[in-house]
């Protein structure tokens, strides 16, 4: 799929207009604070993703209108209008009828990599998970609700645990989501693992990934090894009166000749290693739902060299993807759109 015409009114710093991208490679470029990440996360709201971080200031900052408003047209596989309005309650219709986000992510799939994910490799568990989280969501419908359900269900737990009360019955009502979660993740590990060994020029080594699971790994079943690590976690989830079994605590590892790759990649290489992380997820995700994936990236050209940044940029522009992409510093070479952000207006370079 392809955004060809994107609008925004009174939507942060960036001035109301309309932005008619082009196909393949688009990058914005401007100083910091100029309102490129902001464009990228209008896009991102649209296509069902919500907004980046936990920022909840989505109004134009000097604006006196109670809602933003953006709209989308999009081609490719189908022919798709969005519209979305921002304040209070968010709605989103495609073609004139209310639709969902769930919906409109199948739809129209897109993923996003901002700065922590081009970090995954020495970054937080917390990032690698949001990255798991991100494409299971695409690669399997129900994902994104049993991953809710879940959370719902930790939250409780951690109640009863701090109340020092029975957690027999919430325990059951979590065994299966875990389970389920549990192989989700270790399907797209995989098939991401097997990704990632077709970009070999991208990578300074062949990389392995392996996904551990939360407080477990005890036994390959997923329902017995979740019953089996509760029972052996149990003192210490008293001692701290939380949770510590099940995927809320799973950790993606990745190595590289058994060794962490974060400990002897240099930060050039891990970034190069993210950036094929992510294309493998663009693959995955384009075999799953038969649509070619949208891409958005921040910070594209951050802490990577001559030849990193040619190695990634022809590697992008050779899926045949759209590629949206913001960075401080021009992109020598782009083969593609070039749009200059300057105080919130957005133009396209000649």
């Amino acid at each position: 799929m392809e955004c060809v015409e994107f609008t925004l009114r009174n939507f942060r710093n960036l001035t109301s207009g309309r932005i008619f991208w082009r196909q393949g490679l688009n990058l914005l470029t401007g100083k910091n604070g100029s309102g490129k990440t902001n464009c990228l996360e209008g896009l991102h709201l649209l296509l069902g993703w919500g907004p980046f971080g936990d920022r909840r200031d989505l109004l134009a900052w000097n604006g006196t209108e109670k809602h933003a408003f953006l709209t989308g047209k999009f081609t490719g596989e189908e022919e798709l209008f969005l519209a979305l309005s921002l304040g209070g309650t968010s709605v989103v219709k495609c073609d004139g009828k209310r639709s969902s986000f769930p919906e409109i992510r199948l739809q129209i799939p897109a993923l996003a990599f901002l700065p922590r994910d081009m970090n995954l490799m020495d970054g937080s568990p917390s990032g690698r998970r949001s990255f798991l989280d991100r494409l299971c969501a695409l690669l399997y419908p129900l994902y994104a609700r049993r991953l809710n359900d879940f959370r719902k269900a930790v939250r409780h737990r951690t109640i009863l645990l701090r109340q020092g009360k029975n957690t027999a019955v919430t325990s059951r009502a979590m065994a299966p989501l875990a389970a389920w979660i549990w192989e989700a993740r270790e399907r797209a590990v995989f098939s991401l693992e097997e990704g990632v060994s077709e970009l070999r020029e991208l990578l300074p080594a062949p990389l392995e990934l392996q996904l551990h699971r939360g407080g477990a790994g005890r036994k390959a079943d997923y329902s017995e090894d979740w019953w089996s690590s509760l029972v052996a976690e149990r003192p210490r989830e008293c001692r701290c009166c939380a949770p510590v079994v099940g995927p809320h605590r799973d950790d993606l590892h990745i190595g590289s000749g058994g060794r962490e790759a974060a400990v002897f990649f240099s930060r050039g290489q891990k970034r190069r290693a993210s950036v094929a992380l992510m294309i493998s997820a663009g693959r995955l995700v384009e075999r799953r739902l038969r649509r070619k994936p949208i891409l958005l990236l921040d910070e594209i050209a951050s802490e990577l060299d001559e030849e990193g940044r040619r190695f990634t940029v022809s590697t992008l522009e050779r899926t045949g993807w759209q590629v949206i992409a913001a960075a401080a510093e021009g992109v020598d070479p782009w083969p593609g759109a070039v749009w200059s952000v300057t105080k919130g207006n957005i133009t396209l370079e000649e």
